[in-house]
């Protein structure tokens, strides 16, 4: 995080897959990284984390693909543009002609 961005503005990840997620704020101010409704039912915690703060969260992706939008709450910066994306991906099958 820092002023009024995610960066980068989108994070991938497969269905199912297990990942960590860290957070970092790398801004002059507070921000907040706030998961979606859909987002907090899938288990992301909300963080808000002071200037140089960083905080990680150990998550699997839900089975099915889907969109989480992230935005952060301190007033203002919705506004002026701090809003992110979280995409699942279907998963990909391993290509069986490349099996040796």
């Amino acid at each position: 995080m820092t002023e009024y961005a995610f960066l980068p503005g989108t994070i991938e990840v497969a269905a199912a897959e297990r990942v960590r997620l860290v957070v970092r704020n790398f801004g002059r101010l507070e921000h907040d990284f706030v998961a979606d409704e859909r987002g907090r039912a899938l288990g992301l915690a909300q963080v808000h984390l002071r200037p140089g703060a960083s905080m990680s969260q150990d998550w699997t992706a839900p089975a099915n693909p889907t969109e989480i939008r992230i935005v952060c709450t301190v007033l203002g910066h919705e506004t002026l543009g701090m809003v992110g994306r979280l995409v699942i991906t279907p998963r990909r099958n391993p290509d069986p002609a490349a099996s040796p």
